[in-house]
């Protein structure tokens, strides 16, 4: 059975999501398709020559789980790993978030008020990236040492870590959610 396709605005996005019930601890899979500006260096990490790109864009699909309870991704990871649940370190979110209380994984940025969409990449299928600078599609290579390297989480305690992914609304292109394909009309 193929996806129902709808498009929609962002506001209506945000409405549909806000109103998207799901039962507590039951995940939903889903995809995003996101365009992002990563905050790029002023100078080449290597040969610390000038950046020569006013903006670089990357363009991912990713395949998601959303709803997904992370505290218990990470402890049930612990287990696997065999050590103790005093080894995950809660600490302070990077980002204070406000929830609905339809789901657990569409809420709003509290100190800019803004719509995010939190999600768990699927480990079992691999996202697509593109990278443009100034419009131009470019190989991740040739942008790679002016972007800032990934962090890891340092408080899982972890030897694999439990990826976890905050998205603004305003950068998803596309939304999957229950076969139904949201795309956002800008």
């Amino acid at each position: 059975m193929e996806n129902q396709v709808l498009r929609v605005t962002e506001l209506e996005l945000q409405t549909i999501l806000q109103n998207f019930k799901v039962v507590q601890g039951m995940a939903v899979f889903g995809t995003i398709f996101q365009t992002t500006i990563p905050k790029a260096l002023v100078k080449d990490r290597v040969t610390k020559e000038k950046n020569p790109f006013a903006v670089i864009q990357k363009q991912s699909k990713v395949s998601c789980i959303f709803n997904a309870d992370y505290e218990k991704q990470v402890i049930n990871q612990l287990k696997r790993e065999d050590k103790p649940e005093t080894d995950y370190k809660r600490g302070e979110a990077v980002m204070e978030l406000e929830f609905f209380g339809n789901n657990d994984f569409f809420c709003r940025n509290v100190k800019n008020q803004k719509s995010v969409v939190r999600y768990r990449p699927n480990d079992n299928v691999k996202p697509t990236t593109e990278y443009f600078a100034d419009d131009k599609k470019v190989s991740f290579d040739q942008v790679k040492n002016y972007l800032p390297e990934p962090s890891k989480a340092t408080n899982q305690g972890t030897e694999k870590e439990i990826l976890w992914r905050t998205v603004y609304l305003s950068n998803i292109q596309e939304i999957t959610l229950n076969k139904v394909k949201y795309i956002v009309i800008r």
